[in-house]
């Protein structure tokens, strides 16, 4: 996860947006120390839009974790969606590989790619059902780092990511 501008021993202070490649997004509430297996250890809370769970400090350089993409870095990787769709393989096994790496590299570009490629796929023919649930977990969490990176509502970035799509979702 390059975009996270911090390398090891990377510290998050409270108030920062954070991406977690499992959770999702959330911010970082405070230091709370946890006693787990009898070891007392200090960790991140950190609250998503609808849980809360908990990174121990000592693990925040993990590559599950990355900051949030910064509005720049946003506003450019959004490009993606101006670019012509790549014509994804008929082979489904491929197609999964392709969408398993975005979701293990878990930056925006390249789920910005799958998301754009899945969408013109679908005006071909049927998606079936790893892909739609992928097409539908990466839009979502696009929607949800692009509020919060650009400080808007969720509708208004669905609104911007439909509008962006559409030529896509009605090519022949």
């Amino acid at each position: 996860m390059a975009e996270n501008g911090r390398k090891n021993g990377q510290d998050f202070s409270k108030g920062e947006w954070i991406v977690h490649l499992y959770h999702g997004i959330g911010q970082i509430k405070g230091v709370e120390k946890k006693q787990l297996n009898g070891k007392e250890r200090k960790y991140y809370r950190v609250k998503t839009h609808n849980s809360v769970f908990w990174v121990p400090v000592e693990k925040a350089d993990s590559d599950r974790i990355r900051l949030l993409t910064s509005k720049t870095k946003f506003r450019k990787a959004l490009q993606v969606l101006k670019r012509p769709p790549r014509e994804l393989s008929s082979n489904h096994l491929e197609r999964k590989s392709l969408i398993w790496e975005a979701k293990k590299d878990g930056s925006v570009e390249p789920m910005l790619r799958i998301v754009r490629d899945l969408t013109a796929r679908q005006t071909q023919s049927k998606l079936n059902t790893t892909e739609k649930r992928a097409l539908d977990g990466f839009k979502d969490r696009l929607l949800l780092e692009w509020a919060a990176s650009m400080g808007i509502e969720l509708d208004e970035a669905r609104q911007r990511l439909e509008k962006r799509l559409q030529p896509l979702a009605s090519a022949d």
